[in-house]
């Protein structure tokens, strides 16, 4: 049980023994692929109970591990939020605004085409240590560039077991570490795993993880050309709200290397970092300064202050009158 000290600390600022838990299961060892997504966001919206009943596999055209999949995915990325006990599921507004269907709209970006949406699915996953727990210890957590599957697991391993919520075992970590480098790292066809398990997920394509040599990986830190400027504002806003949501500062220090930071999650430099900041719109209610050698993000925006889900509805109504 958290102690009254821990209760009263963001997630963000929980040690392991403190958190409540760490997941490393529920995928059915798929990634996700262009489809499910929409398929899974538009299922609940047309019927909440659309996980729970017999004939789920064949309302989305999967095979019954793969409805769970979906499930999972769509649940773990925050695109609907599902009640086990009323087996029933409901939209998140980030469900809503991407793949949700109107009479005028037809959803921000049903088919995944704008690199934004992957960025910002990305940080969905790595932001928060649960439901994908993996995910964001490895991007965030894990201090090294370059390692191997079995490395990262065996560190995954000791840091689940040090945390005092978390059960967990060698055999479902080394599964969820598979399914993360598949996340990210195209597999192709190479007649060693089954046809079903070679298609590529859509976060392939942010090219954040590369395979330099066989079952060698490396992280690709540096700056990210086609991260949009108001994915990472959202993310800074979600972050600093999390983190310090009181405070009318932050140290960039904190964006850069704190657990589940922007910095850490996009895998940027600390110079990428900086000259993204330098190029804040105004209307993210951010400004960077440096005084004296103190590098800073201020908010701009008196209280209440900016509101992220702004920020991310101004990007993609923009994307919509772009198309």
């Amino acid at each position: 049980m958290p102690s009254a000290a821990a209760a009263t600390k963001s997630p963000l600022q929980l040690g392991f023994e403190d958190q409540a838990r760490l997941t490393f299961s529920g995928h059915q060892t798929f990634s996700f692929r262009y489809s499910w997504l929409p398929k899974g966001v538009l299922g609940v919206k047309n019927d909440p109970k659309i996980f729970f009943r017999d004939d789920a596999l064949v309302e989305l055209g999967v095979g019954k591990n793969m409805v769970d999949s979906i499930r999972y995915w769509c649940e773990a990325l925050g695109l609907v939020a599902v009640d086990g006990r009323a087996q029933k599921a409901e939209l998140e507004p980030l469900g809503a605004l991407l793949f949700g269907r109107t009479k005028k709209h037809k959803g921000a970006d049903p088919y995944l085409e704008d690199p934004g949406t992957l960025w910002l699915l990305h940080w969905q996953l790595a932001s928060k240590p649960d439901p994908a727990s993996t995910w964001h210890l490895a991007f965030t957590r894990w201090n090294r560039n370059s390692f191997t599957r079995d490395e990262l697991a065996k560190w995954i391993l000791q840091t689940a077991l040090n945390s005092t919520a978390t059960r967990s075992n060698a055999n479902s970590i080394k599964r969820d570490v598979d399914v993360f480098l598949r996340t990210y790292v195209p597999a192709g066809v190479d007649g060693r795993r089954p046809l079903e398990e070679s298609f590529d997920c859509p976060l392939g394509e942010l090219g954040l993880i590369r395979e330099i040599d066989p079952g060698y990986y490396q992280f690709r830190v540096g700056a990210k050309p086609a991260l949009p400027i108001d994915i990472l504002a959202f993310a800074l806003l979600e972050f600093w709200n999390s983190a310090a949501a009181a405070q009318e500062t932050i140290n960039v220090e904190r964006l850069m290397y704190d657990p589940g930071s922007p910095g850490a999650a996009f895998k940027l430099s600390d110079q990428a970092l900086v000259a993204m900041l330098e190029q804040l719109p105004r209307h993210c209610g951010m400004r960077y300064d440096e005084t004296a050698g103190l590098r800073v993000l201020l908010r701009t925006a008196k209280k209440p202050f900016t509101d992220p889900s702004s920020v991310l509805d101004r990007y993609f109504d923009q994307a919509r009158s772009r198309d």
